[in-house]
């Protein structure tokens, strides 16, 4: 029995249009982000930790995100614009904010990477 020519053609054409397909196809995987405040209670006097630690879904580090945090009150239009990121390796990052107001803030964290869903996190913390 002999395979006609059209039904090589015809399977050369599928592994040709499922590679394309592969390569151009490109799919976020989700992301997971754990946040730990270093102190227990904030105060207007210093700077507030925060470390970041993020993973894929099998728990592999991320590494080289953009972490993006924003903080600001929650009772007034006040925000700040002191704030420092560090990689510190192994999908570990630190953020370290300036809340300079007594009262509520809320600290809203975006983390980016390459062929990862954007991760959004956002804690409510109340500086005395």
């Amino acid at each position: 029995m002999r395979v006609r020519p059209v039904f090589w053609f015809i399977l050369a054409l599928s592994c040709i249009g499922v590679l394309t397909l592969a390569v151009f196809l490109h799919t976020q995987t989700p992301a997971v982000m754990r946040v730990h405040l270093d102190q227990q209670q904030p105060v207007t006097s210093g700077v507030t930790t925060l470390e970041l630690h993020l993973t894929d879904s099998q728990g592999l580090p991320i590494e080289q995100a953009q972490v993006l945090p924003e903080a600001r009150m929650t009772n007034m239009n006040m925000a700040t614009d002191q704030i420092r990121v560090a990689p510190l390796g192994h999908g570990n990052y630190m953020a370290q904010l300036n809340l300079y107001m007594v009262g509520p803030w809320e600290i809203s964290i975006n983390a980016h990477a390459d062929g990862f869903e954007p991760v959004v996190q956002t804690l409510l913390v109340q500086v005395e």
